[in-house]
């Protein structure tokens, strides 16, 4: 644990100091704030103006993510200095788990301001508590599995370039998934084995849709369904992650 600790605080500091880390993160900030703004002007109910700003939080982190993860690993790989963190005494896990958590640290920082929002409208209004709960909720669940995700694509890329569009890409696929896919699969003539490999292929098509289950946490619904999306999702691409980094030993 001391060693992805270690590896984490590296992490933050070099977030700190990166330009990159700095654009990001206010365009990140700046750009959930206007849209709040414009939610604050335009929308009378308190509740839909918090319930709105929150969920925007989380599709402008669909583009922000992947300029955050692009550098973890395949910045390391383009520029030599992986191949010393994988002679130092650590495991490959505490290389992933370091750099994720470091990854997770400072975007929660930069989700920090949005609490702003919360206090702007409860001094002009009165909002359901609940609803805005699920959506932080949601929001965190999500962030943390697209910076699992961008992690994955980083580990296997050695150009930040492709990093960036292969988890931005992934990221807006998810997302959109649900809308390409129908509730339930076409009626077919055939039975028996294609008929069942296409009903659980849809089903799995469904489930995999990152926007259904985010749309739940700020309708004001939370089930176990959902956190168990997120949490399977972000604990897969950390696992494909760490295959990726032990993959270098096999050359």
């Amino acid at each position: 644990m001391r060693h992805v600790l270690a590896l984490s605080k590296r992490e933050i500091i070099s977030y700190f100091l990166s330009p990159v880390g700095y654009i990001v993160g206010f365009l990140f900030i700046g750009l959930y704030t206007l849209f709040f703004y414009l939610s604050f002007i335009s929308i009378d109910d308190a509740n839909q103006v918090l319930i709105s700003g929150i969920a925007n939080v989380g599709i402008i982190g669909i583009f922000a993510v992947p300029f955050l993860t692009m550098g973890l690993l395949a910045d390391e790989r383009k520029t030599g200095t992986i191949e010393m963190l994988m002679t130092a005494p650590v495991a490959d896990w505490e290389v992933v788990a370091g750099k994720y958590l470091g990854a997770v640290t400072y975007l929660l920082c930069l989700l920090a301001p949005s609490f702003l929002q919360v206090i702007a409208v409860r001094t002009y209004g009165y909002p359901e508590w609940g609803p805005v709960v699920s959506s932080y909720l949601g929001v965190v669940l999500l962030l943390m599995m697209l910076l699992a995700l961008g992690l994955f694509f980083s580990a296997i890329s050695k150009d930040l370039l492709i990093a960036v569009m292969l988890s931005f890409f992934a990221g807006l696929l998810l997302l959109i998934l649900g809308a390409f896919v129908p509730d339930s699969p076409p009626a077919i003539q055939a039975g028996g084995v294609f008929a069942n490999l296409l009903h659980y292929l849809f089903a799995f098509l469904r489930y995999a849709s990152l926007g259904d289950h985010y749309e739940n946490f700020y309708q004001g619904l939370i089930n176990t369904r959902d956190i168990v999306y997120f949490a399977s999702g972000t604990a897969f691409f950390l696992f494909l992650s760490t295959l990726a980094v032990e993959s270098r030993k096999w050359k």
